[in-house]
């Protein structure tokens, strides 16, 4: 909202109909008695339509008055009038200052929990855990510690690989992702997940398998990330899994791995560009011939008889009619494109040569970093050289992206 708009909003204006001979002398000297009018609208030849300050009303009589003008409120607007009307009607304003009220300390309390992503542990089960970590409704949001929360979700519950909670006004979504329940059978396929690039691991989501690297390691290509062979790890509160025997709990398990396996990438792209360019460019003329040829016969349609230029490129494109059943038309519709070209020498400031070559570099470099990956870091440096006509450059981008690949193996 505009300063003066706010202004008049605070203070109060009315809409008013001003009717006269003259209403044109009435804006004048009410403009002359330092009056501030705006919106005004002409409505007939004697009637006026505008708004003014609820302040200036009053000194409006008179300028009406000495101008035999006339003239009526058709609307007020503003905090006076909402005061006013509020004042007569103070048992409204004060269900609304306590409705209001009311919504924002409903509003600083939990009253919906869903939990999404969950198909080996039921929503009750997570929900029973969540709820003995803090998590249930009616609770305060400040006193809500998501991280606590999900720690004690994941370690009570050791088929959920991971863990999110998310607050969004007063609901609470529990987005977790379980560990895959793979059942060994003659046919499945067993993987690892292995770096693709070397990299240092940022972050680690394993969804089927066992971790083999940690946060800060630095990997190498064909690594492994995470290991189909999942390990047997006793613990003294260690519970044997639902569909294995005590026996098979103590053997390795061979799973399909997967995982999200995020980690920081580097590359490098060179560019350079001289100082001084030279080639040849399109200057924008064109010459064609137009031919049908009918067997071996070659009929013109357009024909340039000598070419008008003295450096070209030409393009030519064919057209053959369709074929009808097992029938070839020899018919054959040939344009030939002449593309006029000339030499051409610039000279580019050091500044502009140092542009080129980074746009260079990067697109050396774009075509090796994946869509997905996110660009954390950028440098650029300039490399110094005997050639002061060339301008050097090799960029170095970090990026954060997901490196891991499966791999199958036989056991």
């Amino acid at each position: 909202m505009p300063v003066f708009s706010l202004v008049s909003y605070l203070m109060g204006y009315v809409v008013i109909l001003v009717k006269g001979k003259s209403p044109e002398k009435f804006i004048n000297l009410a403009f002359s008695n330092g009056i501030v009018l705006w919106d005004i609208t002409s409505i007939s030849k004697d009637k006026l339509l505008l708004k003014v300050r609820l302040s200036a009303v009053r000194t409006l009589r008179q300028v009406a008055r000495k101008t035999h003008c006339r003239f009526w409120i058709q609307k007020r607007t503003g905090a006076p009038f909402l005061y006013s009307r509020i004042k007569r009607r103070k048992s409204m304003a004060l269900g609304i200052v306590i409705f209001v009220l009311g919504l924002y300390f409903l509003s600083s309390f939990i009253w919906l929990i869903e939990v999404t992503g969950n198909h080996y542990y039921s929503s009750g089960e997570v929900l029973g855990v969540a709820a003995g970590a803090g998590l249930k409704q009616g609770i305060l949001k400040k006193q809500l510690k998501a991280k606590k929360i999900e720690k004690v979700i994941q370690n009570r519950l050791p088929e959920i690989s991971w863990v999110g909670i998310t607050v969004k006004g007063t609901k609470v979504s529990v987005e977790i992702v379980e560990k895959a329940q793979v059942k060994k059978e003659k046919n499945d396929i067993h993987t690892h997940v292995i770096a693709k690039k070397t990299g240092i691991i940022k972050e680690i989501l394993v969804i089927n398998g066992q971790a083999t690297v940690q946060e800060e390691d630095t990997v190498v290509p064909g690594q492994i990330l995470i290991s189909g062979i999942v390990l047997p790890v006793k613990k003294a509160d260690e519970t044997i899994e639902k569909g294995r025997t005590a026996e098979e709990a103590e053997k390795p398990l061979y799973v399909h791995a997967k995982g999200i396996v995020r980690a920081l990438v580097w590359y490098n792209g060179y560019g350079e560009a001289y100082l001084k360019e030279t080639g040849q460019r399109y200057t924008g003329r064109i010459a064609a011939r137009l031919s049908l040829k009918i067997g071996s016969e070659e009929l013109k349609i357009i024909n340039s008889p000598d070419i008008p230029f003295s450096k070209y490129k030409k393009e030519v494109t064919r057209k053959k009619m369709p074929s009808w059943r097992n029938f070839k038309p020899p018919v054959e519709l040939i344009k030939q494109k002449y593309y006029e070209l000339e030499s051409y020498e610039r000279v580019l400031s050091r500044e502009d040569a140092r542009q080129k070559a980074r746009q260079k570099a990067w697109v050396k470099i774009k075509k090796q970093v994946p869509e997905q990956a996110v660009i954390i870091r950028q440098e650029t440096d300039e490399i110094a050289g005997n050639k002061e006509e060339l301008v050097r450059i090799r960029m170095l981008i970090e990026t954060k992206e997901d490196i891991g690949i499966e791999k199958v193996f036989y056991f």
